[in-house]
């Protein structure tokens, strides 16, 4: 039924374009992407020797943006990946590390229309959410921070001359790890939105205010989830968020700096009680003659835990959990969690992605740590337009207690990642 439905929508927007002689402009990437443990992921191979956990996949989202005119355009995509190599967490060829990272091999991860005047804009459907309010090129500011990739609700964002306003409903999600500023990590994990839901029953309401006078921007938000829980557990947790972002963007003589602070408050209970956790973020980044960054940040985070979607504009590539071990799916998405009583602090430096050469390098410390470099280099193309990277790295973290039983807690675990991408 699935492949019968997706080839129905293929069809019909190409009768649809062809009929109305629609500008058709294709979007998305295909791409590969080699994860290898280096210490501390134990698995076994195929004949139950013990190694490190590693895999390997193949990965892509293929779609068409097709205008109608008047501001008006739909568009039809696909998404997924299927591992081509992996090793097993259990002996006995049991429980696949790509299986685990790759639980589904495909979707349709676009079927929206949209309406665009560049000061109006609205998208209902399946759509990249990142991609709607940041511009492909991500450059574009916008208050929305907690969520990236393709969900499946409606998004509207409005752009005056200093004051912007924003709000989206969410149903659900695809499955990927990718955020707005990690290179390669929309290839490393999979999974439909079906699956999704099924861990959040919830619907998610987000919306909020832009003040944006170039060198000061502000950005008051409000989020509601009427259900944060799994499908399968009874009764319902809702999650009232409110925070604010501010920026200080200065440039001069070839320097420009970008202080960040970010702040959050949400109320849920648990059982009989109220709980009110708060979570405090600042991020400081020199760009010097827009090519090369430097910078530090600091989170902290009250008692409680925080209860988020595993997306964020931070900076960490930390080991992401595949879900084996637990249901979290904040938790695989993203190597920092926002536990209660948390700080960490982080330094970092870089090349910008506008150079064909791009790179980020950070170590963490505090409550999460992270030593991680990780690079790309452009082989043809533009940065906005089509082009092909190919890139690796280094990643050191500490582990969770819930990431797997037989991890030594003591000892750093380490990878090197490898991948490929083409990009339209």
């Amino acid at each position: 039924m699935k492949k019968l439905h997706i080839s129905t929508i293929l069809a019909a927007s190409l009768a649809a374009s062809a009929t109305f002689g629609a500008e058709i402009t294709p979007f998305g990437f295909l791409g590969a992407y080699y994860s290898q443990g280096l210490g501390n992921m134990p698995a076994f191979d195929s004949k139950d020797k013990s190694v490190q956990e590693s895999y390997a996949a193949v990965a892509a989202r293929l779609g068409l943006d097709i205008g109608l005119g008047q501001n008006f355009s739909f568009g039809v995509g696909l998404q997924g990946a299927i591992p081509v190599y992996q090793n097993y967490y259990s002996i006995g060829q049991i429980r696949g590390v790509g299986d685990a990272h790759y639980p589904q091999q495909y979707d349709v991860s676009d079927a929206y229309l949209k309406y665009d005047n560049k000061t109006t804009s609205f998208v209902a459907g399946r759509f990249d959410v990142g991609q709607f309010y940041y511009g492909k090129d991500k450059k574009e500011y916008s208050g929305m921070d907690w969520l990236w990739g393709n969900i499946q609700g409606a998004a509207l964002n409005i752009k005056g001359q200093h004051i912007g306003v924003w709000g989206l409903w969410m149903n659900s999600k695809l499955g990927v790890y990718g955020n707005q500023n990690r290179m390669a990590y929309e290839m490393a994990n999979f999974g439909t939105f079906s699956a999704w839901k099924h861990n959040h029953a919830g619907e998610v309401f987000m919306g909020g205010l832009d003040f944006d006078y170039d060198v000061f921007k502000f950005s008051p938000y409000v989020m509601y989830d009427t259900n944060y829980q799994h499908s399968n557990l009874s009764g319902t947790t809702s999650v009232l968020s409110a925070g604010a972002k501010a920026v200080l963007d200065i440039k001069g003589n070839g320097l420009r700096s970008i202080t960040t602070l970010r702040g959050l408050w949400q109320q849920y209970e648990v059982g009989n009680q109220t709980i009110n956790p708060t979570l405090l973020w600042v991020d400081e980044e020199l760009v010097f003659s827009e090519i090369f960054k430097v910078g530090a940040g600091y989170i902290s985070t009250a008692k409680s835990d925080a209860l988020l979607y595993g997306h964020d504009n931070s900076r960490f590539y930390g080991y992401r959990g595949s879900n084996v071990y637990n249901n979290v799916f904040s938790r695989a998405n993203n190597p920092l969690v926002y536990g209660g009583n948390s700080s960490t602090w982080y330094v970092f430096g870089g090349i910008k992605p506008d150079s064909r050469l791009e790179l980020d390098l950070l170590y963490a410390g505090g409550d999460y740590s992270e030593i991680s470099a990780v690079a790309q280099f452009r082989l043809y193309g533009s940065n906005e337009g089509t082009n092909i990277k190919v890139g690796g790295g280094f990643v050191s973290t500490r582990g969770y207690d819930w990431d797997s039983s037989n991890l030594d807690f003591n000892k750093r675990r380490n990878n090197a990642i490898a991948f490929l991408k083409i990009s339209l």
